[in-house]
Order: C-alpha cells, then structure tokens, then sequence
C-alpha cells in the first residue's frame, strides 16, 4: 500500500476525491463509477483478479496501469488483439536507466523494466522511452491504445531529483484532465536555526535575501538540548536570536516551525524527535496525547517572544501516521518530504504543491536537497551546481517547485550562486505567506487570508493582533473581561 499512498499523494495536487484499496478487493464493474482507475502492480508475479481484467478489456473506463501484472493480463487474456502489445517479461539485469520524452530525457532509480512488445503498431501511441546505456537498446516505457496507458515500471521506486517520477508526476495532468497553467516557483529555507546559533549571521542572510527582493523561510527549533550536556536552550533564554528572527521576518521570512526540539534521545539537529533512529520505527508507545502536548509547547514558545510560525517541517522528514495525524490538526500546511509508510525507504518528494495529502495537510515541496558542509571550496561549489541542473530537469514538471534548504553556517557565497542560478533559469521565488494558512492550538490560532476561527478559552482575555508583512503589529484588542467557551469569529486579511 506504500506506492498507493504515494500516488494518493500526488493526486492531492489536483481537484480530484480517489478510492485507495486492494486490488483483490475490486468488485465487478466498480470502475464505471469513477472517471480514472490506476492500477500499480507491485511484484513480478502479479496475478491480476479475472474481475478486473475483464472489466479492463471490456468497459470504456481509462486506466492507468503502472509496473507489473502486466505480463500475467497477457497470457491469461485477448490483450494483442485489444490493444496491439503486451508485456513478456521482467528485466531486472538489463540496467534500463534512462527515459525519454521528446527532447526531455530523466533518470530511472532502480532497474526493473516490463518489456513491452508491440504487435500491432496502428494501435498503439508511444509517449516515452527507456533506454540501457550498457545494452544500446531502446524500448517502449509510456504506451497508450484505447483506454488504456501503460507505464512499463513503478515511477516512484528509486526516485531521485532528476528520475522519471517527475515526468509521471507532470503526465498526471494529462491522465486526469487537469491542464494546470505552466509556472515555475522556487523556495529557499534558511535550515536548522536554534536558540545557540549566531544572531549576527541570520540578519547577514537576511540582508543578503533581502537585497535580492527575495522571499525566504526559516526552519526554526525553539528549545535547544544537549542531553549528554544537561543542556536546555530555550528562544526565550536568548532574546538576541529572538530579535535576529524578528529581523528576518521584516526582510522577507516566513517561520518554520521545524519540530520542537528537533531531537529524541540525542542532540538537538542532529537526532529526529518523532522517529527512533536506533531501530528506525516510529517511536514505541507514543501517543497522540504526548505528540500534541510537544506542539502546544513549541507554539507557545515561539508566540511569547512574538515569532508565529505558520509551516511546519517534521525534523529529518522522518515521522510516525500518528505524528502526521497530529500535526494536521495544528498546522494546514507544511514543507517536507514524507513517509508514505512508516518505513524509511517510502520517502517521498513531491515536484509541486500538495494541496491535501492523505492526512488533509497542504505540503510545500522541497525537491531538490541542501548543501553539505565541506571544508573544500571546490566540492562545495560541484553540490550547488548539481543542485542547479537538478532544478533544470524540474522544468519539465508545467508547474513544479524548485525548492532546496541551506545551513546558516555554510559561506554565504554557496547561498548567492545557488539563488542566483536557480533563479536564471527562469523560476520565480513566491512568498508563501502570501497563501492562506492557518495554526490552531488549543487556545490560540494563527492566520493568513481570509478565513474563521474556532479557538475555546477558559476564563480568559481574547487577545487580537493583525500584523502587517513585516512582522510589525498594526492593530490590537483585548477583551474587555474574561471569556470562557467557544469563540467564533470570520476575519478578513
């Protein structure tokens, strides 16, 4: 079901509702009530249920079938004769690594191909090719006849910056009927600020960003600790990166609430907080309970020293269903990667904005990775570039992000020559607080846009502010006595 959850994913894109199930739990003619049916096989020994085959050869429903029990459908069923090819194998030692559209060409991250033969060319339409740069052969990889598109692999297995997954990822557009409009936005995140960094140095970024009338985001972790040290560093102990982060906010920042302490058992940045690195599951016994007590605790952080993030980023991009669970109920958006399965092999990366993934929340991309720290100048400068030709394949997505992080602590050099060159071919960086976004504690709630809030308080003030761009308060209103139950209010921004 991970690859399912991944597609799911993909379809938050788009104004569509979708079914995820099992295959093996298809009912006769269930595909004439949806106008799309994909169908992912995940194996080589796929046995496809003779339900759905014969809907599949005998109704006008399109479908989309991606990778395996292909071959299995061919020799069970009068698929030649239906559609004009088949699948006769799986080649996995072939090293098939390279797919080709037109002039575009991507990567292929893992090496099972469905070889496709074709028996009759007056009913097929090939869209893509793979290719095998060791065997110099070239074989259909996207065929369509009918109602019917094949895709010769999974897209998602083995997806890197520059993969195939991203050419799936803008046919998705096609497949569904949903042309959206060509743009190309980029983001940058200023990565891993905590209380102990140099408040000197993220107002040197800020102006930096800032002089190039650039947006940027902040991931911020509000309390710092060092367990082996007894060390708990809270934003509210250090008033100078409080007003460092005032500083970038007024020069273009949108905070990043990234985790609370960003850290289980280890250091701060350097473990996860919500995953257990040791056996690389979710964190045993966790609950729900102490998840949404860690985020009250960050949220109240950040609004006592009047920072207000309004993204969330999970630390490492690595969390349980029951964290992502949780922090949908907190925050609308966030910009992350994301597990599809609490396994870390189903990381996913999404070339565009998820406008509701299978946990309800928007999710801002980031596709494209960071810079690593590396004392030679040169190796340093090889990462940027790479990070810039990775950004170039994302062209061929009509509507993709070109998103990347970067460690304040890195020479700001790097910073310039990788925003400079992403944004010389062509991207735009947007501003994303210029969307509409909501937080909600229990007793507190963050905006952007024009929306209504729901917020409980007991016996207390209701405290407003509206802020302008730059951070700065513009109007504010307190109660004139204590409230206790529900508040509604509509607020327009």
């Amino acid at each position: 079901m991970g690859t399912g959850r991944q597609l799911a994913n993909l379809l938050g894109h788009f104004d569509v509702e979708y079914t995820l199930k099992g295959v093996n739990e298809y009912a006769p003619g269930e595909m004439k009530h949806f106008d799309r049916t994909f169908y992912i096989g995940l194996n080589a020994h796929n046995v496809v249920p003779a339900a759905f085959a014969m809907d599949v050869l005998t109704l006008d429903s399109r479908i989309i079938w991606l990778h395996t029990g292909f071959a299995d459908f061919s020799r069970r069923f009068p698929v030649s004769d239906r559609y004009g090819f088949i699948v006769r194998q799986v080649d996995s030692t072939s090293n098939f690594n390279l797919v080709r559209l037109g002039r575009q060409s991507f990567t292929k991250g893992e090496p099972d191909l469905n070889i496709v033969q074709i028996t009759n060319r007056r009913k097929t339409t090939i869209t893509a090719t793979v290719s095998s740069t060791t065997h110099q052969v070239e074989l259909p990889y996207i065929i369509s006849s009918g109602n019917l598109t094949y895709i010769a692999d999974s897209p998602f297995a083995g997806a890197s910056e520059s993969d195939r997954y991203l050419l799936f990822a803008d046919l998705l557009h096609d497949f569904l009927g949903e042309p959206h409009a060509e743009s190309h936005s980029a983001l940058i995140r200023i990565e891993d600020v905590t209380p102990l960094d140099d408040p000197d140095r993220l107002r040197e970024i800020a102006d930096l960003l800032a002089s190039k009338s650039m947006p940027f985001l902040v991931g911020v972790v509000p309390f710092y600790v060092d367990p082996g040290q007894g060390l708990r560093v809270s934003l509210s102990d250090k008033p100078e990166i409080v007003d460092a982060l005032k500083y970038m906010v007024r020069n273009g920042a949108t905070i990043v609430m990234h985790g609370v302490t960003h850290q289980y058992k280890g250091i701060s940045t350097a473990d996860f907080e919500f995953w257990d690195e040791s056996s690389n599951k979710p964190i045993r016994g966790q609950t729900a309970e102490e998840i949404s007590k860690k985020l009250e605790l960050g949220l109240q952080e950040f609004m006592k020293n009047g920072l207000y993030p309004l993204i969330w980023e999970t630390p490492h991009y690595t969390g349980s269903f029951l964290l992502y669970q949780a922090v949908a109920k907190y925050f609308s958006t966030a910009m992350e990667q994301r597990l599809a399965y609490e396994d870390f092999d189903y990381s996913q990366y999404f070339p565009y904005v998820i406008q509701k993934d299978i946990f309800g929340q928007r999710l801002y991309p980031e596709t494209l990775g960071y810079v690593p720290l590396n004392p030679d100048r040169k190796a340093s400068d090889t990462y940027v570039q790479n990070l810039i030709r990775h950004a170039k394949t994302m062209l061929a997505v009509r509507d993709g992000y070109a998103s990347c992080f970067f460690h304040s602590f890195l020479d700001l050099r790097l910073l310039d020559e990788l925003v400079e060159g992403i944004r010389g071919l062509g991207y735009t960086y947007v501003d994303p607080i210029e969307d509409t976004h909501w937080v909600r504690g229990k007793d507190r709630v963050i905006l952007t846009g024009s929306q209504s809030y729901n917020i409980t308080l007991q016996d207390q003030y209701l405290a407003e502010a509206i802020f302008d761009n730059e951070g700065e308060v513009l109007r504010r209103t307190v109660s004139e006595k204590r409230l206790h139950g529900a508040v509604s209010k509509s607020v327009e921004l």
